[in-house]
């Protein structure tokens, strides 16, 4: 039998120095800390042996004992209920959401940062007198135009620079709305 790379496999077991490429080949595994679990091909002489004997020998180059050990026809790999993976998805895109908050957060205390949304706040308030959804253009426009200047070696391009322009113009957007619905 050969070893078959497969997609749930984790890491690749390399063979023993002391040993030949013909003695022993490299072996992708599945390991979660519990189990290793390997998958292997049966050649078309030990398909039929296997289907004329029902036998699978087992070897296990591990010297004085024999570590447990399973062999399988099946995939041990059990796709769990929908409920299960849409309840991990949840708790996933929850604690994504918790990380990006406290990044804001700490970016948040950084004075450039603040600049950056206080920027993106008055474009956006200032021209949004007129036009509100122009202000919140212009002032994404600004930002990215901004850091565009940056890259081309001026300053520190950071795409956080970007996004606190655009936090500060749409915490700015509702403000002009009102303003421009008083005005006109």
């Amino acid at each position: 039998m050969k070893p078959k790379k497969f997609k749930e496999s984790t890491k690749v077991l390399q063979r023993p120095s002391t040993m030949s490429d013909d003695e022993c080949s490299a072996l992708p595994v599945y390991c979660d800390g519990n189990q290793c679990v390997s998958c292997w091909k049966p050649s078309f002489k030990e398909r039929l042996l296997i289907l004329i004997f029902g036998r699978v020998w087992l070897g296990v180059l591990s010297g004085k004992t024999q570590p447990p050990v399973f062999v399988s026809g099946e995939s041990v790999f059990v796709k769990p209920p929908f409920k299960a993976r849409f309840l991990t998805f949840i708790s996933d895109m929850k604690q994504v959401i918790v990380n990006a908050f406290k990044s804001v957060k700490e970016a948040f205390g950084k004075t450039d940062k603040r600049n950056h949304f206080l920027a993106g706040f008055a474009i956006s308030y200032f021209i949004g007198f007129l036009l509100p959804w122009l202000g919140l253009a212009i002032a994404g426009l600004v930002g990215g135009m901004k850091e565009c200047w940056d890259l081309k070696g001026n300053n520190t391009a950071e795409w956080l620079d970007f996004i606190f322009t655009c936090l500060g113009a749409l915490c700015a957007y509702p403000f002009a709305c009102i303003i421009h619905a008083l005005i006109f």
